[in-house]
């Protein structure tokens, strides 16, 4: 993890939103926030972020049509793509790996678990 990492959070909910901030802010990590899966989509294409954290039930594109489309650019494969949901079962999981997405959080997360999974997957 590097102080100039930038990560890219697709979400509406301002608790979730403030705990993200805390958290980049801790690391020095930018923060870039979209409000629904294809603005998400274009900012991932336009700043080509760190990693994407993003929720599994996002308007206009869910996560899972997001991932398929940033796996398929050669741009934008490699940045990993965590999705943030309140079902995290072995089909849901399943769902998630088979569209390209790296990692799951199950909601609600504390401050320290996000820790961990920034730490995972920006080191």
């Amino acid at each position: 993890m590097k102080r100039d990492d930038t990560i890219l959070l697709i979400e509406q909910r301002a608790g979730v939103i403030e705990t993200v901030r805390n958290v980049a802010g801790s690391f020095g990590i930018r923060l870039l926030v979209a409000e629904d899966g294809q603005e998400g989509l274009d900012v991932a294409n336009a700043e080509s972020p760190d990693m994407i954290i993003v929720r599994r039930d996002s308007p206009v594109l869910d996560a899972l049509s997001m991932s398929v489309l940033l796996k398929q650019s050669k741009k934008t494969e490699d940045i990993p793509i965590i999705v943030i949901s309140t079902e995290v079962s072995a089909s849901e999981l399943e769902k998630f790996q088979d569209a390209g997405c790296n990692d799951c959080i199950k909601e609600p997360f504390t401050e320290d678990e996000l820790k961990k999974y920034l730490k995972d997957w920006l080191s």
